[in-house]
Formats: C-alpha cells, structure tokens, sequence
C-alpha cells in the first residue's frame, strides 16, 4: 500500500546509494575494472572502463558511472 506521508514520499524519489568522485589510475580491459583514487588518497577498484586513466569519473555503488568535471575543490570546517 502507498503512504500518504508526504516525508516518505519525497525520500522515495532520491536516488540511494553511495556516490563519490575520484581520479581513475589504471585500468584493467581485460577484467572490467577501474582503480580509482579517491580525494582523501584512497584507491578502490569500480566496475567500468569508461573514464580514460587520468581524468575524473563519477563512481556510484562501486561502478563508473560517467566522467565528471576537473572543477577545483574546497574544504570548509565549520
């Protein structure tokens, strides 16, 4: 049954899951996976080989999802 609760409705409509940019270091053709260097020095591995080595790629979920743009980055503690 649908809800009625407008909340609950709304949060139904963001996407979920975990989404991250970072610098893609190597590629593996062969296996499917990107190694890529998030902005605090991690590396993890992602599906896809899309993004060429070098550039910025959008990662949702542990996958590439496309490349993003080379902006500059700012952190702010408040």
């Amino acid at each position: 049954m649908a809800t009625v609760n407008p909340w609950k409705r709304f949060i139904g409509l963001l996407p979920g899951g975990e989404r991250t940019v970072g610098t893609v270091s190597s590629i593996n053709q062969a296996s499917g996976i990107s190694i890529v260097q998030l902005r605090n020095g991690t590396e993890i591995a992602a599906r896809g080989v899309d993004v060429p080595q070098g550039s910025k790629a959008f990662v949702v979920d542990g996958q590439i999802t496309g490349p993003a743009p080379d902006l500059p980055q700012y952190d702010v503690e408040v």
